[in-house]
């Protein structure tokens, strides 16, 4: 008899290790849920540009400036310009910490999963600390229709599913080793 087929029989191989066939192969690489992972990345670097050079960059066109930082402008609020400084601080550390994100993620940095925890919970204080700042300027707070609201319990799901699965992930265990 052909010991080839005694081990394909017993599914063991001489060493006593199962035939590669059988074994399952091992979970790594920039597959699975870290798809997911990239797209969110993308998608948040193409957002938080889009809105800061047309939502936030504008404000500094003199017209625009001079009514809401203006002291004799009846639109004047003191929290303004703290708000419009804190959005331009936070964007800007955003984009350079998902630059980063990309970096380490795409050279499988073991760096790279305590990164994206570190943004995620950044993130949610972000929001929060937006919330209360936007809700110190009185014409923010009569045009609010739950928008920040919203984002703060879209961040509190988005770190409810993804620092688990950064922390447990054997995908994340297995591909971020270098």
């Amino acid at each position: 008899m052909d010991p080839n087929q005694v081990q394909e029989k017993n599914n063991t191989s001489a060493q006593g290790q199962a035939p590669q066939y059988l074994l399952k192969p091992s979970v790594e690489g920039l597959g699975g849920w870290l798809v997911l992972v990239q797209i969110s990345i993308y998608f948040s670097l193409i957002a938080i540009t889009f809105f800061t050079f047309n939502s936030v960059l504008p404000i500094f066109d003199p017209e625009i400036w001079n009514v809401f930082a203006d002291q004799a402008s009846p639109y004047y609020d003191s929290m303004f310009v703290p708000l419009i400084v804190f959005e331009i601080i936070m964007n800007a550390a955003f984009v350079i910490l998902l630059g980063i994100a990309l970096y380490l993620m795409y050279k499988k940095k073991s760096a790279f999963p305590r990164l994206m925890i570190g943004y995620i919970l950044f993130s949610l204080l972000a929001s929060v600390l937006d919330y209360v700042l936007v809700n110190q300027v009185e014409i923010l707070v009569e045009e609010d229709n739950g928008q920040f609201i919203r984002e703060i319990v879209r961040a509190c799901l988005y770190a409810c599913i993804w620092i688990p699965y950064f922390i447990r992930s054997k995908r994340v265990r297995n591909t971020f080793v270098n």
